[in-house]
């Protein structure tokens, strides 16, 4: 698999988070994936929004899972954009996806949902932090490649998502060293670093040796000596 510039939320540092603007900017910044996060509206809709409120992203207010997509729609959620659905993002979008899913309730609408438009799943990676979930997920969409997130990496944390059916693990800083780098990969593990917000960061997760990172700046790695090549990180 290639090395994975992943965009969280889009290129939220220069335009709104979680907004088909913010995955086009990422895009044009260099992300191979965008990260984003998925919740259920009041009447079934899977929207793209990281909080359970629509109180800091936009100019509304109240809790996502009581609000209507036409509701969700008033608001505007940063430069006019609006809180876009997941089918508007899988139009939109050719590269690989993220998929946080923020609320249990996503996962069997979003299983039907991709029963409908399984041509995309190839370039889908379901993620969480809730065990619950990614269980559940790798049941239901074994071809993907699902994630456990966690601040903080361990050989537990190792242990846990494979019994989980996890292949990718998604890890803070906190214990992430090489050696148990080494270790996940030598295990089947899709290894990522987050966040990756400084050039600092960046040498530290190239010396790492890590699969991928998440990062608020899609072009921090070809600002700073990197580039991508062959799929691989390497220096310039």
């Amino acid at each position: 698999m290639n090395f994975i510039n992943c965009g969280h939320r889009g290129a939220m540092s220069t335009a709104p988070e979680n907004t088909l603007s913010s995955f086009a900017a990422a895009v044009e910044q260099g992300a191979n994936e965008i990260e984003l996060d998925l919740r259920l509206s009041k009447d079934g809709t899977i929207v793209v929004i990281h909080d359970a409120t629509v109180d800091r992203t936009t100019d509304g207010s109240g809790a996502v899972s009581t609000l209507t997509l036409d509701e969700l729609r008033t608001f505007d959620a940063g430069d006019s954009e609006r809180i876009p659905t997941f089918d508007e993002v899988l139009d939109a979008t050719d590269v690989a996806l993220q998929i946080e899913i923020k609320d249990p309730a996503v996962i069997e609408p979003l299983s039907a949902l991709l029963a409908d438009r399984a041509d995309h799943l190839d370039r889908l990676s379901p993620t969480s932090f809730d065990e619950d979930v990614v269980g559940d997920v790798a049941r239901r969409l074994p071809s993907t490649l699902v994630g456990l997130i966690s601040k903080t990496a361990s050989y537990e944390l190792l242990d846990r998502a494979e019994a989980l059916g996890a292949r990718r693990v998604l890890v803070g800083w906190e214990g992430t060293d090489r050696p148990l780098v080494r270790t996940a990969q030598d295990r089947g593990f899709h290894v990522n670093v987050w966040p990756v917000n400084s050039a600092e960061q960046l040498r530290t997760a190239a010396e790492l040796g890590v699969d991928g990172f998440t990062t608020d700046y899609p072009g921090l790695l070809f600002e700073h000596g990197y580039d991508l090549r062959d799929g691989r990180l390497v220096s310039r």
